[in-house]
């Protein structure tokens, strides 16, 4: 035996090594088209859970300004600014107990915060009662947007709450 036998011999040993531009090109624009649909899908999902954690940070506070009213016995005002994408909650005397900021900027992104309510307030009085009489029907309703995702926030006059997407 020689030692041109152990040695395994390409039959085409001119053939090319590597890609071709052609190939390259290719593989780029598949590349391209997936990182597209990739990043509008994260889009969309961040928009998403942006408005939904929006509503469930609302209805807990809700719940807390309730309690404190109750526990305290004092009246507790929900104060929204729609314009700027906030809302206060604060004992009636002006103490902030939470103050929640909705926009492009901060926690968590939003497109637009509206209390549906004649006014931009809710107070529970000392007995933990909310006051409803500027909305139309027993429950008040507050919406986040985040993108085309709308989430709502029914709550009755004892604070308690639902989240619903529309």
């Amino acid at each position: 035996m020689t030692g041109d036998n152990l040695v395994a011999r390409d039959e085409d040993s001119s053939a090319p090594l590597g890609f071709t531009v052609v190939e390259m090109l290719v593989t780029l624009i598949l590349f391209s088209i997936s990182l597209a649909l990739a990043t509008s899908m994260f889009s969309g999902y961040q928009a998403r859970t942006a408005a939904q954690r929006a509503a469930q940070v609302f209805a807990m506070d809700l719940s807390v300004a309730r309690a404190v009213a109750v526990r305290r016995r004092v009246a507790v005002v929900v104060d929204f600014d729609e314009a700027e994408g906030t809302y206060v909650v604060r004992e009636e005397s002006g103490d902030t107990i939470i103050r929640r900021e909705f926009g492009r900027g901060d926690e968590i992104p939003l497109d637009s915060l509206n209390l549906q309510m004649t006014g931009d307030s809710l107070v529970f009085d000392a007995r933990g009662m909310g006051d409803l009489s500027g909305s139309a029907s027993p429950l008040g309703v507050a919406s986040f947007a985040a993108g085309a995702m709308v989430y709502d926030v029914s709550f009755n006059v004892m604070g308690a709450s639902r989240v619903d997407s529309r």
